[in-house]
């Protein structure tokens, strides 16, 4: 019989993506309310199972859809440098066979409230001189 347990992950202070991106990562995390925001998410099967999802949250930013379109691949690649690096740093991941997904991609705006979200990690991207919150939930369980 397989049992499934929740798996925290480790959390990744600061990082360069690539020229004029980074992510910061911000501690304190009081509840959040957005509106609109895009999201992308990575599902994970084998021996860790579930999802992390990511998402951007535009409320405050007037973007135009070119924008928007400018920022949103920025965005999705650097959550795969996110996502990848919290998978191969985290000591205890690294025991998991497992196999992680292409990125689902909603340009949808949808709403989050963190209130309602057990494991959730808040960062700052950077992205030339605008700043966005990113939301990070990690849904994930380990088989024992």
């Amino acid at each position: 019989m397989d049992v499934l347990r929740p798996v925290e992950l480790t959390r990744i202070g600061e990082i360069s993506i690539m020229q004029n991106a980074r992510l910061i990562h911000k501690s304190d995390l009081n509840p959040i309310y957005s509106k609109e925001n895009l999201r992308v998410q990575f599902e994970i099967t084998g021996d860790l199972r579930g999802n992390i999802t990511c998402y951007l949250c535009l409320d405050h930013h007037e973007l135009t859809i070119a924008e928007k379109n400018y920022y949103f691949p920025l965005f999705i690649e650097s959550m795969n440098i996110l996502v990848g690096r919290q998978i191969s740093l985290d000591d205890e991941l690294n025991s998991y066979k497992m196999k992680l997904y292409p990125p689902k991609i909603s340009m949808n705006p949808c709403e989050i409230n963190t209130n309602l979200i057990s494991q959730i990690q808040k960062y700052n991207l950077v992205l030339e001189s605008v700043t966005f919150c990113v939301l990070v939930a990690y849904s994930l369980q380990a088989i024992n």
